[in-house]
């Protein structure tokens, strides 16, 4: 029965339905310790890091926690920083240190071209040297520009100065 002119019903509030009152955990511990007895899907590792994240002030600056857990609640945090800008650092490439990385680098360099970039065994580009460090830079970003939250957390971390600056630059590529 929808009661409001918008279309949607209103859900009156009930006395459990209070913050303070709100299980930390939606599956019972029985269930949860059930699920502990199987192998992890493929896709665990991936869940494990995919967050979301969100920030919290620590004793030692800030901590990066996943979403419905806090430090009021005793989560141990997964990582914890000094600084906030490098708290949000974190919270923007956990994610991707969960997926699968799209980017390989091939073992066989080509005498002109050097050595083949590949994504899912294709080649998509090439380097000069054999350099790993560049493709798991490649990769970070990569993980970061497919995921718009992300993302936002980098752009947070940059500060109002880099963004003025990288937004004149993004309209000057943009028009051409």
């Amino acid at each position: 029965m929808r009661t409001r002119r918008d279309g949607s019903t209103p859900v009156p509030p009930s006395p459990s339905s209070s913050p303070a009152s709100s299980p930390a955990q939606a599956f019972t511990p029985e269930y949860l310790a059930l699920l502990a007895q199987r192998d992890e899907p493929l896709t665990g590792a991936e869940a494990d890091a995919a967050g979301p994240w969100h920030l919290e002030p620590h004793a030692q600056g800030w901590a990066v926690l996943r979403q419905g857990e806090s430090l009021e609640r005793g989560s141990r945090p997964q990582a914890v920083f000094a600084r906030k800008d490098a708290a949000r650092l974190a919270a923007s490439v956990l994610p991707g240190t969960g997926r699968r990385l799209r980017y390989t680098l091939g073992t066989e360099a080509d005498s002109f071209w050097g050595y083949p970039v590949l994504d899912d065994n294709r080649v998509v580009g090439h380097v000069q040297f054999f350099d790993e460090t560049f493709l798991a830079a490649l990769n970070v970003v990569d993980a970061l520009v497919s995921l718009p939250a992300d993302l936002a957390w980098v752009l947070d971390a940059a500060g109002g100065l880099a963004l003025d600056h990288a937004g004149k630059i993004a309209a000057e590529r943009a028009a051409g």
